[in-house]
């Protein structure tokens, strides 16, 4: 859906806005991270947001993150609360950058499998918190817009339906 809503208004302002939005975060886990006292979990929530960042293109964790939105917005039942939607959005935009990821030899089978490390839960609400302050508003005016688009769709095919039974 965010894809073609891209298609559909490429000149927009709006998605430059969204990739600044993201940068102001990286700028921000930047300054957090160059800190020597602070909060361990938002040092290792900004390390997290830095590799994103190195890995990930920007336009692609803008996507992710309003497509998230979007999925909990249409599926508010797909999380058990706010800081569950909040810990899945930091998961998903960090599952796009192949940093966290290692691997582990199985010695039975002789095989290299992919491990998936996890982050601490406090870094990963506080994670979520800032991904959820930059991106929610426009992702929830997106859904909104969503709707407006599938209720004229639906509009416009009982108008069909009922010109199909109306004919003789």
């Amino acid at each position: 859906m965010i894809r073609a809503r891209i298609a559909k208004n490429p000149d927009s302002p709006l998605w430059p806005e969204l990739d600044h939005a993201w940068a102001a975060l990286v700028s921000d886990a930047r300054h957090v991270s160059e800190k020597r006292v602070g909060n361990r979990y938002e040092r290792s929530a900004a390390h997290e947001v830095l590799n994103i960042a190195a890995d990930a293109p920007t336009r692609e964790i803008v996507i992710t993150a309003l497509a998230m939105v979007i999925l909990w917005r249409e599926r508010p039942g797909r999380f058990a609360d706010d800081r569950a939607f909040r810990m899945q959005l930091a998961r998903r935009v960090r599952a796009l950058s192949t940093r966290h990821r290692g691997s582990a030899y199985n010695h039975a089978t002789g095989r290299q499998r992919p491990v998936y490390r996890e982050m601490t839960p406090k870094a990963g609400a506080i994670l979520g918190q800032k991904l959820a302050a930059t991106f929610v508003f426009t992702g929830v005016q997106l859904a909104e817009l969503e709707e407006r688009d599938r209720q004229a769709a639906e509009k416009s095919r009982a108008t069909i339906i009922t010109a199909i039974r109306e004919l003789k």
